[in-house]
């Protein structure tokens, strides 16, 4: 995967609800945010408007492979790029969206988050970078969650399956200078053995 899950979500969502990048800066100069990725340094309910987070609760992996093939053009005489290994690994994530507000827009708006991740132009981004989003959320009202300070809040949670590949050049150790002894005491090397 060329591009963190996290950051394609929010691309989607910045998309699909028609949402600017940031809501611009407070009078103490701080960035207003808009759709971001969760983050503990991110200074929420600083405006009316509505505000989303992203993030991914946890991850499973079930499937870790690793595979190996001949470098077609290797470069380097000693042969340290003969040799290409190949890493896969499938993940399925829980991932996570909240979304705020002071006002009511959050309650109204919360259910387009879950049509986002089932559009078309989400349906294009899991093409180009290969992973799968479940079309079935699990949607909570968790307002009260903050006491007193009157946010509406709400959550998201869905799976997403997701593919990594790296690849390095790796030794390939074929050639080598063997050493031995024998009853004489004598010694002999032999060249690729």
């Amino acid at each position: 995967m060329e591009r963190s899950i996290e950051k394609i979500l929010v691309d989607i969502i910045t998309h699909e609800l028609d949402l600017p990048e940031t809501y611009g800066k407070n009078e103490r100069g701080d960035v207003i945010p808009c759709v971001v990725i969760y983050s503990q340094n991110i200074k929420l309910f600083n405006t009316d408007k509505i505000q989303i987070t992203v993030k991914t609760v946890n991850s499973r992996t079930f499937s870790s492979r690793c595979e190996f093939k001949e470098n077609p053009k290797p470069l380097k005489p000693d042969g340290s790029d003969a040799f290409i290994q190949i890493q896969n690994i499938n993940q399925s994530r829980l991932m996570q969206i909240d979304i705020y507000s002071r006002n009511n827009e959050a309650r109204e708006r919360y259910w387009e988050v879950t049509a986002a991740l089932n559009s078309v132009y989400a349906q294009e981004q899991m093409d180009k970078y290969n992973f799968k989003l479940g079309i079935l959320a699990n949607e909570v009202n968790i307002s009260g969650i903050d006491g007193g300070s009157d946010i509406n809040r709400f959550t998201i949670s869905f799976n997403a399956l997701i593919h990594f590949t790296k690849e390095r050049f790796i030794n390939y150790y074929d050639k080598f200078k063997i050493t031995a002894n024998n009853e004489q005491g004598q010694f002999f090397e032999m060249d690729n053995y």
